[in-house]
């Protein structure tokens, strides 16, 4: 795992206070949403508004699909790849 990917796992798990999640269990293969870890579409919203808190991207509509929530590895990748689009000034 990846320094950025460290970074993203934890500020997840802190967002939606996953204390039962162990961090070492989370890996890029680990599936967001159904036998993975579960989430539902609150935890997606919480997910989205941390992206853009901290991140800087706005996830738009179109991006909310399985390329990019699939798995942790795909969310990491979409965040690495579109860090501060969205922020005026940065990117």
């Amino acid at each position: 795992m990846t320094d950025f990917e460290t970074e993203l796992r934890d500020k997840i798990i802190e967002r939606l206070s996953l204390d039962d999640v162990d961090r070492d269990t989370l890996t890029s293969e680990t599936a967001l949403f159904g036998a993975g870890l579960e989430l539902d579409s609150i935890d997606a919203l919480e997910i989205e508004a941390m992206i853009a808190e901290e991140y800087g991207i706005t996830i738009i509509p179109a991006e909310r699909s399985a390329s990019t929530f699939a798995s942790f590895g795909t969310l990491a990748q979409f965040v690495q790849e579109n860090l501060h689009r969205d922020t005026p000034g940065k990117g």
